[in-house]
């Protein structure tokens, strides 16, 4: 994730599943995560199920908590 004055500029989401009908989930999950965080603020990102992957956000949204946590440290 990038950020610029608390804004996603950018973000990738890398896979990380074996198994194939999981890795297609986290494939999809990925390629839709940029069309719905790019553009918003750090705080207000969290996401929910997106194309089909309903486990896959807990995952990011951890994430983003902790990507909230380092950039309050600054």
């Amino acid at each position: 994730m990038t950020l610029k004055d608390g804004i996603v500029t950018a973000v990738t989401v890398t896979p990380h599943a074996y198994v194939p009908r999981s890795l297609e989930l986290q494939r999809a999950f990925a390629a839709a995560v940029p069309k719905v965080v790019v553009g918003k603020r750090i705080d207000q990102v969290r996401v929910g199920k997106l194309a089909g992957s309903s486990g896959t956000p807990k995952g990011f949204n951890d994430a983003i908590r902790q990507i909230r946590e380092q950039a309050a440290r600054g």
